[in-house]
């Protein structure tokens, strides 16, 4: 599924099927102009939380895709763009990101019945960064930007089980 994204905010949901290459482009458009968003499947069905419209719109709201169209599910606590995240246990995991006046050091963990809670704090505010699982318990965190001018060549491990960090490998470059 692809949803939202620039130029200009864009609207748009598309899916493509990644073995055969068939699309479906006859989707009902995101209700709000949107980049910078963070998404996911969670029990089946496609989510988006967050990102903007532009400076100074940020969001914290999260859609989710039904058969009727784009309908709005849940609100994080906080607004956040450029986020990133996972699922770990039948939830949606997302770490990061900026609110408009600082980077983010907090985290969200989001239920499909629309309940969000906090989840560990970060080692430190970081946006436009990745994550990627590595095994049933454990994901990296990597990249990004610790302000507006770096990038970091930072990874760290979180334990979704424990939820602690531990710092990873340096990549070569930030």
């Amino acid at each position: 599924m692809i949803t939202t994204g620039d130029p200009s905010s864009a609207r748009k949901t598309e899916v493509v099927d990644v073995e055969s290459g068939e699309t479906c482009t006859k989707l009902k458009k995101f209700p709000v102009k949107n980049y910078g968003a963070v998404g996911a499947n969670l029990h089946g069905t496609p989510i988006v939380c967050g990102g903007g419209d532009g400076y100074p719109t940020y969001y914290q709201k999260c859609y989710k895709l039904t058969n009727g169209g784009w309908q709005e599910f849940a609100s994080m606590n906080e607004k956040r763009k450029y986020a990133a995240g996972i699922m770990f246990k039948n939830k949606f995991h997302v770490f990061g990101g900026s609110d408009s006046s600082s980077l983010l050091q907090t985290s969200e963990i989001i239920s499909i019945d629309g309940v969000v809670e906090y989840g560990p704090e970060l080692p430190e505010a970081i946006f436009r960064h990745a994550i990627t699982s590595i095994n049933s318990t454990v994901s990296l965190l990597s990249g990004g930007a610790t302000d507006a001018a770096s990038h970091s060549p930072l990874t760290w491990y979180i334990n979704h089980e424990t939820n602690v960090f531990s710092p990873g490998p340096s990549m070569l470059e930030g």
